[in-house]
């Protein structure tokens, strides 16, 4: 279909009406909103889709099993990375209340109660099992009680930096 000059995408056009005050003004028909609504929520939904298509499953993070990992060097570029410059928990977006920068992750995650489960600690500092942040990055749907694994709308964290993640936490989860 090619839209032409003084054609119209929907079926119900923009179109001028006159107000009880006389001054003109435009009405949008339900056709219109229609479209406007699912722009809308298509655009809210790739905000925090990781679209760019990337092959490689690690997102060019290393991929290998940290011994004794550091949220600097090792758990701050994943969660930079794979969450925080995605779009979902950066500054701007906060999506569940949650920011996951450098600077504020630690006091983000550690010791804090989920959003969407309040009975769940997000990292529990030495019990890599009991913390909500490995159940909803990991694949047991039973776990994470329907809700849908994260990061949304992208490949998983790969086993390593799972296990890199659990590691950090059964450590304690230091900020150092």
């Amino acid at each position: 279909m090619v839209l032409r000059p003084g054609k119209h995408l929907v079926r119900a056009p923009v179109r001028r009406v006159a107000s009880v005050s006389g001054e003109r003004r435009w009405r949008v028909g339900p056709g219109a909103w229609a479209l406007g609504v699912a722009s809308l929520a298509a655009s809210l939904a790739a905000a925090c889709a990781d679209f760019g298509g990337s092959l490689d499953p690690t997102f060019g993070l290393p991929d290998v099993v940290v011994a004794a990992p550091t949220l600097a060097r090792d758990i701050q570029p994943l969660l930079d990375k794979r969450c925080a410059f995605g779009g979902c928990h950066s500054e701007a977006s906060q999506q569940g209340g949650l920011v996951l920068v450098a600077g504020a992750s630690h006091g983000a995650l550690v010791g804090r109660r989920s959003s969407l489960r309040p009975g769940e600690t997000l990292v529990m500092a030495g019990d890599s099992a009991r913390s909500w942040l490995l159940a909803m990055l990991g694949d047991d749907d039973a776990r994470r009680a329907g809700f849908s694994r994260m990061p949304l709308a992208a490949s998983p964290l790969t086993a390593n930096q799972l296990a890199t993640i659990s590691r950090w936490v059964a450590l304690g989860a230091p900020q150092r």
